[in-house]
């Protein structure tokens, strides 16, 4: 059984998929959204257990992501990457 749901919002897609790689390899199930659009509509259908958020994203930026997130979820573990 798998560790948990991640969720990687990074649109750099090498930074994207060497996290995707390393987490999926200590056995986290991740998926990985490319802008802030895409990342608050993943979060909606997959509900992570943990998110780790880039600052710098095209469209909506990620402390618009992270402020949208948390008006409805205060638990969710959010980490920044910058």
């Amino acid at each position: 059984m798998g560790k948990g749901l991640i969720l990687v919002v990074e649109d750099e897609r090498h930074i994207a998929e060497g996290l995707k790689l390393n987490l999926s390899l200590q056995g986290y199930a991740v998926k990985v959204s490319p802008d802030g659009v895409t990342a608050l509509q993943d979060w909606k259908q997959w509900r992570p257990d943990l998110i780790v958020l880039d600052i710098m994203l095209p469209g909506i930026d990620g402390l618009s992501v992270l402020q949208s997130i948390r008006l409805e979820d205060g638990k969710i573990p959010i980490l920044i990457l910058s």
